[in-house]
């Protein structure tokens, strides 16, 4: 996932750039008056023209600025210099239905595209209809994982206030034209992607043959898909990325560090050869991630390494160390949940509690780290780089 490129700091939602707005101390509390907030109509700058958006404010700045979630759970950030008119109708808050969440689709990608919808996801595709339905089935079959591998943890998980958006675009230069305008180049460059902004997974036909033809059905899908399961896992990492954000594990906007959040998706992206659909369940060992880690390990890996994957994002954000972070967060993340599980979900469920625009100093994430598994990240780093390289034999 690239998160994080979708994040912006704190300054821009005030219009300031200091340190103390860089940590969000000017955030008012948020209110929690009822379970129906208002919905409020917004009337603002943006670009030098006027706009107009209605939602939920999420987060109010000290200066007036807004964090404001559509009824589609888009994302808008309002600066107080830009903010000309806020009003309450008087009517609450609600989350669009699937049908007026397909009506909204249509109308935004125009009659090119048609909407398949499964009893959790809508799914807008000018792809073919078949292959939106095998993801719709994928999809849907993940979540229902998802929810089902953590329960025994007593995680405090909700279901997705309405169902999940996905697009799907048939023309791979087609999804990095848009991806490019939405995310940026980097992220054009990719199969696909889950935006925080406007809480969406967008991918690319993966099924489409040499000559660009669509596959009709999914015993096509599936053969043609056999040699691809590299990018099949994109559908899976980046579908685990949104359920993780719309299920209260991970909060949008607010500080998770992105090892957590990357080593979740690669916990559950691993393919699986023995199912037709190239993925069955969660926490296989990942043999893709192992590989490079271990080569990291006997390379490259400098003492420190686990604490700047804790405490920074500079990793991830390097051509050339990026690949070697998704590596050791993937395996520091299947060490937790296999050897230190409790103290993981309990590592977990104090992070999905933190606030909207506040961002944590490489000090207090260290700190943080250390409360759930112990003082020693000595030891804790010996245990998790022998038990890494003891999942060897289950790779033969």
């Amino acid at each position: 996932m690239r998160v994080r490129l979708l994040l912006m700091s704190f300054a821009c939602l005030t219009g300031g750039g200091g340190a103390s707005a860089a940590r969000g101390d000017d955030l008012l509390p948020p209110a929690h008056a009822s379970a129906a907030p208002p919905l409020v109509e917004v009337r603002y700058s943006l670009n030098g023209e006027p706009a107009l958006v209605a939602g939920r404010i999420l987060v109010t700045a000290i200066d007036g600025g807004l964090l404001l979630e559509e009824r589609d759970g888009r994302l808008v950030t309002i600066p107080a210099a830009d903010l000309l008119e806020k009003s309450t109708s008087g009517d609450p808050f609600r989350y669009f239905t699937a049908e007026e969440l397909e009506a909204r689709l249509l109308e935004e990608f125009g009659p090119q595209f048609s909407v398949v919808r499964t009893r959790r996801y809508v799914l807008a595709t000018n792809a073919s209809r078949e292959y939106a339905q095998w993801c719709g089935k994928l999809l849907e079959r993940l979540q229902t994982a998802f929810y089902a591998y953590w329960r025994r943890d007593r995680l405090e998980l909700s279901e997705p206030p309405q169902p999940l958006t996905a697009i799907i675009f048939a023309d791979p230069a087609e999804f990095a034209a848009y991806a490019a305008r939405d995310a940026g180049p980097a992220v054009a460059a990719t199969q696909g992607y889950y935006s925080i902004r406007t809480n969406r997974i967008l991918l690319t036909d993966l099924s489409r043959d040499a000559g660009g033809n669509p596959a009709r059905s999914e015993g096509d899908i599936q053969r043609r898909l056999e040699g691809r399961l590299a990018n099949l896992v994109t559908v899976v990492h980046e579908a685990t990325h949104q359920i993780a954000f719309n299920s209260g594990l991970h909060t949008r906007y607010a500080d998770n560090p992105m090892w957590l959040t990357e080593g979740m998706a690669m916990y559950f992206e691993a393919p699986d050869l023995q199912s037709s659909g190239g993925w069955r369940t969660a926490g296989r060992v990942h043999p893709g991630r192992w590989q490079q880690f271990q080569d990291y390990v006997q390379h490259r890996r400098p003492p420190g390494s686990l604490l700047t994957l804790l405490t920074s994002e500079d990793r991830f954000r390097d051509p050339d160390a990026m690949a070697d972070a998704y590596a050791e967060s993937w395996a520091l993340t299947y060490y937790l949940v296999r050897e230190r599980r409790r103290e993981y979900a309990d590592y977990l469920q104090r992070l999905a509690h933190k606030p909207r625009l506040k961002w944590d100093s490489p000090q207090q994430r260290e700190e943080e780290f250390r409360a759930a598994f112990g003082d020693d990240l000595a030891a804790l780093e010996r245990e998790f780089l022998s038990y890494i390289s003891r999942l060897r034999p289950a790779l033969r």
